[in-house]
């Protein structure tokens, strides 16, 4: 009989604490699931009360997008369309702005068009394959490299008149910038950049000029044979935009 009974209270001890230990296994669970969440709230809360410092940079209506995206929690799709390869400069931003704003605020889609000119992206109806990625933002190259052994300056001028409409007509933010810096017999590359800022302000469209950044010698940032962008000249470019973008 007392045997029957140590087995019963040895039972009983052993069965509280296996309901202690559950219990506070449960409990540990428990805060510890409402710390992540405490934890995502507050990074929430800090990333919305900080995006004035990333968004510096920006004009007015970029940074009403981002504060609204981040507010309804809709991302936001930003299409690059450009002659540089997804690989380089584009993957830089995109990579950047995750780090910055959070996976959930940016989508960034790469349209590369390559060597195309003004002439072929209108051939192309590259207004049309933009439209079908779906964008909020557009940030549109104008291709002045592209366009200088081929067409005259008033040629390209009156080419990107045309693409700034299409890509208007697609309803959605559009920021035009120049191109990689190119050399010329004809023209300056600083010459090609003002005259393309100078369609896009006729048209009222915020115009990003990159076209400080790059030095006078450009023997490291732009292969010789072929005139693209070295692996330097990419990382260049990609850091002014990206700083462009996250107030850096």
């Amino acid at each position: 009989m007392k045997a029957m009974v140590g087995v019963n209270v040895a039972a009983a001890v052993l069965c509280g604490a296996v309901m202690y230990a559950g219990t506070q296994h449960w409990q540990e669970q428990t805060e510890a699931q409402a710390s992540e969440v405490k934890t995502a709230v507050v990074h929430k809360e800090k990333q919305f009360s900080d995006v004035s410092a990333y968004t510096k940079n920006l004009p007015d209506f970029i940074t009403k997008q981002i504060q609204s995206s981040i507010a309804n929690k809709k991302p936001l799709t930003l299409v690059v369309a450009t002659s540089a390869k997804e690989a380089g400069w584009p993957q830089q931003l995109k990579k950047e702005l995750a780090a910055t704003y959070g996976s959930d605020v940016f989508t960034v889609k790469t349209l590369s068009y390559g060597s195309q000119t003004t002439d072929e992206l209108l051939s192309s109806h590259i207004a049309d394959q933009i439209d079908q990625l779906q964008p909020n933002i557009i940030l549109f190259e104008a291709p002045l490299k592209n366009d200088y052994q081929h067409l005259t300056l008033d040629e390209t001028l009156e080419n990107t008149d045309k693409l700034i409409h299409q890509l208007k007509d697609l309803k959605k933010t559009l920021m035009i910038q120049p191109s990689q810096p190119y050399i010329s017999q004809t023209e300056s590359y600083e010459e090609g950049v003002e005259a393309i800022r100078g369609v896009s302000e006729a048209n009222w469209v915020y115009y990003m000029n990159h076209s400080l950044i790059w030095p006078f010698h450009l023997g490291e940032y732009i292969n010789k044979d072929s005139g693209n962008l070295t692996k330097k000249g990419n990382e260049v470019w990609g850091e002014y935009v990206v700083n462009w973008f996250t107030g850096k």
